[in-house]
C-alpha cells in the first residue's frame, strides 16, 4: 500500500509494509530533481536518510528486472542530464 501527496515544492510518496515486519518508507521527490528517502530505524530512535537523484531512482527501478550486468537508462533527451 502507498499514499502519494503533492505539495507546493514537492510530492510525498509513502510506502507501508503490509506485513508490518519493517517501518513505512517516505520519499520527498522534490522540484529540483533531487530525491530523499527516509525510514524509521525504531532500535536507533531516528530517520536514516538516503539523498539520490532522479535519474538514480530511475535506475534503481529499472534495475529490478534486469540480468547481471552494467547498464545506462536513458530518459527522454540523454542530452539533459544535469551536470553537478
Amino acid at each position: 500500500m502507498f499514499t502519494v501527496e503533492f505539495e507546493k515544492d514537492h510530492t510525498k510518496i509513502v510506502t507501508v509494509d503490509q506485513s508490518g515486519t519493517h517501518e513505512d518508507v517516505e520519499m520527498f521527490l522534490e522540484e529540483d530533481g533531487t530525491v530523499y528517502i527516509r525510514q524509521f530505524a525504531e532500535e536507533l530512535n531516528e530517520y536514516q536518510l538516503l539523498i539520490i537523484s532522479h535519474y538514480q531512482l530511475v535506475d534503481l527501478v529499472a534495475s529490478i528486472d534486469a540480468q547481471e550486468g552494467a547498464y545506462l537508462v536513458k530518459i527522454g533527451d540523454s542530452n539533459d542530464i544535469p551536470k553537478d
